[in-house]
């Protein structure tokens, strides 16, 4: 493996550390904690944790440039495994950071919100603020059915690649299928919320687990082979 390919994998792993530790906070902790069922208390939380909001969206933001940075790290990766593959991946995971990117501007619109003195008051308020979340949410949702798609083709990438395990490539398989497949039966109204969320809580683990491993065998990989060239004097 070439020093390129090999400084090409330790920045996309390390990324994607980043942007797992990001998305636990900006989604599992901040989003999770401020966003409940009643719009009323929903905005009440938001005006009460401006400061942990504002964080939450600066951690989408970093994860936004973050992705970007594994997309086109990835493709300089896996080039010589199948440029043409490579490049149609990179590419459909810079769609689905530019979808992200729009769900994005749905919580920075919540802010003239949070600066009024009535919005926890103010029906109008209330319905903006409501309407801005869901459609957040909505975006995301549709951005990670081409996210999904994304992970499909680094499945094939890791299978193809003498650098890559070929176990790695076929959970890479399962959680783009997952995320495709359940992303778009959300959209399509194809079965109950409820019963949806219940399938991604079981799903989630795997789906996330892929990607981890990825970023796990890269940085290794990266290291190990530098290591060893280091002390054979290379």
């Amino acid at each position: 493996m070439k020093n390129n390919e090999k400084r090409q994998g330790v920045i996309a792993g390390v990324s994607l550390i980043v942007m797992a530790i990001l998305a636990g906070f900006s989604f599992g902790y901040a989003h999770s904690s401020l966003v409940v069922e009643s719009p009323e208390l929903t905005l009440k939380n938001l005006f009460e944790n401006k400061s942990l909001f504002l964080a939450e969206i600066s951690g989408w933001s970093l994860i936004f440039v973050a992705d970007l940075l594994v997309a086109i790290s990835l493709y300089f990766f896996f080039r010589n495994t199948s440029k043409q593959v490579s490049l149609i991946t990179a590419l459909i995971r810079i769609a689905y950071t530019l979808l992200l990117g729009v769900a994005i501007v749905q919580l920075f619109k919540i802010i003239p919100v949070l600066n009024s003195e009535n919005a926890v008051s103010d029906a109008l308020m209330i319905a903006k603020t409501s309407e801005h979340l869901q459609l957040f949410e909505k975006i995301w949702s549709v951005g990670l059915i081409v996210f999904g798609l994304h992970l499909i083709g680094l499945g094939y990438l890791s299978v193809k690649s003498a650098s890559v395990h070929a176990l790695i490539g076929y959970l890479l398989y399962f959680g783009g299928f997952s995320y495709t497949l359940l992303h778009s039966a959300r959209q399509l109204n194809l079965s109950d919320p409820g019963v949806l969320n219940s399938v991604e809580g079981v799903l989630a683990l795997p789906m996330a687990l892929a990607e981890m491993l990825l970023a796990i065998w890269l940085i290794y990989n990266g290291v190990r082979k530098s290591s060893l060239k280091s002390k054979s004097g290379v």
